[in-house]
């Protein structure tokens, strides 16, 4: 439980800093989270769709994106680093009101780099598979502050 209210209070800062993971993920929820993984869930809502009613690219790199941090928030990491490398590759599609379950794994946090894996997916369909590289150093140093993203 530990790990799960961690991460909770890491997606809250994310959130409460606005800006566009507020805007496009705030129904976002937690469902579970142990070292160095968790799980979300994402309801599918009119602004998440592309102009044929699909689940929009974006978004899904965006879940990638965040899942990937949250993951590494898992570690017990307060500061989760920034962005190197995302990679996307979109296997099926999602539809409005479908439930998005965005399973996230961090696979190594090394002293620079940190490496993660996100499945996101419909029921037993595979929607998308993220693969997401973050800089590190910085947020070690905020770690052992006990600083979130964004605190000064």
């Amino acid at each position: 439980m530990a790990a799960l209210q961690h991460v909770k209070r890491v997606w809250t800062n994310f959130l409460s800093q606005g800006g566009y993971d507020a805007h496009a993920l705030s129904g976002l929820k937690l469902v579970s989270a142990t070292k160095g993984s968790c799980l979300c869930e994402l309801d599918v809502a009119p602004q998440h769709l592309n102009r044929l009613g699909g689940c929009h690219g974006g978004l899904l790199s965006t879940i990638v994106d965040v899942g990937g941090s949250l993951a590494i928030a898992a570690e017990d990491m307060h500061a989760t680093g920034v962005s190197t490398d995302l990679n996307v590759s979109f296997v099926s599609g999602a539809k409005l009101g479908d439930k998005l379950s965005i399973n996230s794994r961090c696979d190594k946090v090394g002293g620079t780099l940190a490496y993660t894996t996100v499945e996101i997916s419909v029921g037993d369909k595979i929607v998308a598979l993220g693969r997401h590289t973050k800089f590190v150093r910085l947020a070690h140093k905020a770690n052992k502050e006990r600083k979130l993203d964004g605190q000064a």
